[in-house]
């Protein structure tokens, strides 16, 4: 079986990592990367010794050696992107939010269909040991009926004035900021582990600091800039944001999204209330899964190979005690998808157990929801 030949377009924070993480992939081999900015499309092909590079999408996805589509680039090329790649007969692998809205989501997920493209999405936090075990966990029975969760996602990279994202510009980010980029990783989670889907949301989406002074020149984050290179702009989108969530068999629960919360980098927690127990997962301690019981002592469970459900105990790659981190949640992801697509190639069955692109519509659907229902300052069903 010859190699998969992947192409990746954007080669910042987030296809950085894509790229490392593919390199731990059997019979994976990135042929090209693309980048706007092409310096720094160069810089990764160099560290990484990829033969190819291109200044643009179009070029990248027009390469017919490529077999996959690694999506990295900013938000508002994300449903172009995704759509030429599937035209051009490419399976994809797009980072989220899928597009800017459910429309063009459900033209993703119909064209997919059409063209038999083995699609994902990247939902990452899902693939934690500890959080994979918590949906197996509930998918036996062991947590009974959902009765209610609560969350947060919480982060500090736009704490002061001058920090600037292209998050935070509406022609490029689309209808809202937190809570697509932070608030679809925190819903994929919770429907993810309770296996049941968001059926109405109430929102109220607030701008912390509305006028933010956006660099002039050089990175739009992360600088060391000085006063005279910036420039004061107004802020319309979300840097705060906070969900009252019914599920589809009525239970509640609520989560809150900030990237203005000094101290806190990547925060993220996820509380489960069943009939028959209770889990607790933080990002802050990622490799331990906690454990509520009414009648008895609580627990505390620790990722592991021998210890989890048959099922999950792939993702627990190191020996029990050594925690899995970020890079490997990605890995486990990949490995997935690739594992299904080298099946798809070799005429065997396979199964999507993995995000695909009907996963990162549905995210889209309780977007489109959450930003109708701070507009509307009502609670709005979830249209999918």
């Amino acid at each position: 079986m010859k190699s998969i030949k992947v192409g990746l377009i954007g080669t910042g924070y987030i296809g950085l990592v894509h790229l490392e993480m593919l390199r731990r992939i059997v019979g994976v081999e990135v042929l090209a990367v693309a980048d706007k900015n092409r310096e720094l499309a160069i810089r990764a092909a160099e560290k990484l010794k990829i033969p190819k590079v291109y200044a643009g999408a179009d070029e990248l996805v027009g390469d017919r050696e490529i077999d996959v589509i690694h999506n990295c680039a900013p938000n508002y090329v994300h449903f172009e992107i995704n759509r030429r790649a599937i035209l051009a007969g490419k399976e994809v692998l797009s980072e989220k939010p899928l597009s800017l809205n459910s429309r063009e989501s459900a033209e993703l997920v119909e064209l997919a269909k059409t063209h038999n493209t083995l699609t994902a999405i990247n939902f990452c936090y899902r693939y934690y040991p500890v959080v994979q075990e918590a949906a197996a966990r509930a998918r036996r029975g062991d947590l009974g009926e959902v009765r209610a969760f609560l969350g947060h996602f919480l982060q500090d990279w736009l704490f002061f004035k001058t920090d600037y994202s292209w998050r935070l510009d509406p022609e490029i980010a689309g209808g809202a900021n937190v809570i697509a980029d932070l608030g679809s990783h925190w819903c994929d989670l919770v429907q993810f582990v309770t296996g049941r889907k968001i059926a109405e949301v109430m929102a109220e989406l607030h701008t912390c600091l509305p006028k933010r002074r956006k660099p002039t020149t050089g990175p739009l984050s992360f600088s060391s800039q000085k006063a005279a290179d910036y420039e004061d702009v107004e802020v319309k989108l979300d840097d705060y944001a906070a969900l009252f969530i019914r599920l589809d068999n009525g239970a509640r629960g609520n989560f809150t999204t900030c990237q203005v919360a000094a101290g806190r980098k990547v925060d993220i927690e996820l509380q489960v209330f069943g009939s028959k127990e209770s889990y607790a997962w933080s990002h802050v301690h990622p490799n331990a899964l906690w454990i509520g019981h009414r009648d008895r002592g609580n627990e505390i469970f620790y990722e592991s190979s021998q210890l989890q459900a048959e099922e999950t105990q792939k993702y627990a790659a190191l020996p029990t005690g050594h925690p899995m981190g970020y890079h490997d949640a990605i890995y486990n992801l990949f490995r997935d998808y690739y594992g299904a697509l080298a099946a798809k190639r070799e005429d065997r069955p396979y199964n999507v157990h993995f995000p695909d692109f009907e996963t990162g519509h549905e995210e889209m659907c309780v977007i489109d929801a959450a930003v109708e229902s701070n507009k509307l300052g009502r609670w709005v069903k979830v249209q999918r």
